[in-house]
């Protein structure tokens, strides 16, 4: 479905967004409203990522297109939060989520811009050696921000359990990192 939807922006018909959110626009609210904690905000930031997939398919041809508008999405949503506070706007989850990713690399923002991209396909790398559940774990917390009940819930675990895995896991991420040359 997903390459149907990238050749309807390569055509430029209009249908690719209806289609879009149809696969995806569930996921993209949820992660939005968990993000910023309002439903106009958060609406207001799936509508300006669907726009920017309009705007960069083509040239762009993502491999994943689900993993493209969400990451746009993000992104997006980071740069409201920031605009906006996001202590003043009920962020604060958010922002020590982030906070607490950062301490791996000992940045104040592990989305920087200083080699984002280097240390984004590193981070990649490493999840890919992880199991299943920890990678899951670590992707529930830091890309799509669940809290730890929230995951401890999904997976079935007690939220000791998920706080313990994220621990290790970030353990296991900085040592990584410092191995690769990254910290």
């Amino acid at each position: 479905m997903d390459e149907q939807i990238i050749n309807l922006f390569w055509i430029r018909d209009q249908q690719a967004i209806d289609e879009l959110d149809r696969s995806y626009g569930a996921l993209c609210r949820g992660l939005a409203r968990r993000m910023l904690r309002s439903s106009e905000d958060a609406e207001e930031c799936v509508s300006d990522a669907y726009l920017r997939l309009w705007q960069r398919i083509p040239p762009d041809r993502p491999d994943s297109l689900g993993g493209y508008l969400t990451r746009t999405l993000r992104n997006l949503c980071v740069d409201r939060l920031r605009q906006e506070g996001a202590a003043k706007r009920g962020g604060k989850a958010v922002k020590c989520s982030l906070e607490e990713l950062g301490q791996v690399t000992g940045r104040n923002s592990p989305e920087s811009e200083l080699m984002a991209r280097e240390l984004g396909q590193a981070v990649d790398r490493f999840l890919r050696t992880q199991s299943e559940q920890s990678r899951n774990i670590f992707l529930r917390r830091y890309y799509f921000l669940d809290s730890r009940t929230e995951i401890a819930e999904r997976y079935e675990i007690s939220a000791a359990l998920v706080s313990v895995s994220l621990s290790r896991t970030r353990k296991r991420l900085r040592d990584y990192l410092k191995k690769e040359g990254l910290l």
